[in-house]
């Protein structure tokens, strides 16, 4: 800790301090800084702009430097914090679950647009799942918006369970199962969706994500589509008529999660690969 950031004695004075310390470590430095600093003081970002004469003590300074070294070490922001938006919602997040992304949004922006098209959004009868759900982003932020589904999300890991239903205990449609991928749960789903790992194993070792998010969320297999693999067989039989399925793959993933999709659902579906805001593949779409 650098003794200008521990010796602190106003908002302004840390948040200079932090945001040198973190040049070259982060890629918004001084939002970083930021939104620690509101987090440490339990306040809005938007009061340390307008009070940033404020004074610190010197264990709130100390505390304060205390955080910005894991961020300096790499620790993620919302790890930090505790928190991460994501689409309508603010989760919460431990390092047992992923940190959600803005580009897996797209699932739930896709789900809710068929779902809307077929006149299901007030059906009692529409089930929908979430493989692999981890914190609850894509179950938590569908049944805010549909009521009256019964949504499910399920994931291997106990812990992210954990997470997710914290994360989703103000919804009494939204139910929890420990489970792999489809395995352990019956019935047909109108909507399967899956952030799955999709990132090969051989790429772990040089990717700052691996450093501090679980691994089980990471890895996919040799060449990152095991799981997706898997999960593709299994859902021919397990996808209403009609029905869709929305994966997300990596960007450099669009055309064998198309040829993985074609081979376990035939002709019997329309398939499709549809990119983010930034124009990367994104995720795989089945229609069936």
């Amino acid at each position: 800790m650098r003794t200008e950031l521990r010796q602190a004695r106003t908002i302004r004075a840390a948040l200079d301090a932090a945001t040198a310390e973190l040049m070259g470590h982060s890629g918004a430095p001084r939002l970083d800084a930021q939104l620690i600093l509101a987090h440490l003081l339990e306040q809005r970002r938007e009061y340390l702009i307008a009070h940033d004469e404020v004074a610190l003590s010197a264990e709130q300074a100390i505390a304060y430097a205390k955080l910005i070294a894991l961020r300096r070490r790499g620790m993620p922001t919302a790890y930090i914090l505790g928190r991460r938006a994501f689409f309508d919602r603010d989760l919460v997040v431990t390092p047992h679950v992923l940190i959600p992304r803005p580009e897996t949004e797209l699932i739930v922006e896709r789900a809710l647009a068929w779902i809307h098209a077929q006149g299901r959004q007030n059906d009692p009868r529409l089930r929908i799942v979430d493989v692999g759900t981890g914190s609850g982003a894509i179950a938590v932020a569908l049944a805010g918006r549909l009521p009256a589904a019964r949504i499910l999300a399920t994931d291997i890991s106990s812990a992210a369970l954990q997470v997710a239903q914290i994360n989703g205990r103000a919804f009494p449609n939204l139910g929890y199962v420990q489970c792999d991928l489809l395995s352990g749960i019956g019935g047909r789903f109108a909507v399967i969706c899956a952030n799955l790992p999709y990132i090969a194993t051989a790429a772990l070792d040089v990717l700052e994500v691996a450093k501090f998010e679980p691994a089980i969320a990471l890895d996919g297999g040799s060449d990152g589509l095991a799981l997706i693999r898997r999960l593709l067989q299994q859902a021919p039989s397990r996808l209403a008529k009609p029905g869709l399925l929305l994966l997300e793959v990596g960007a450099d993933q669009g055309a064998a999660a198309l040829t993985a999709a074609q081979e376990a659902f035939g002709q019997a579906a329309q398939i499709s690969i549809h990119q983010d805001q930034a124009g990367l593949d994104r995720v795989l779409q089945v229609l069936c």
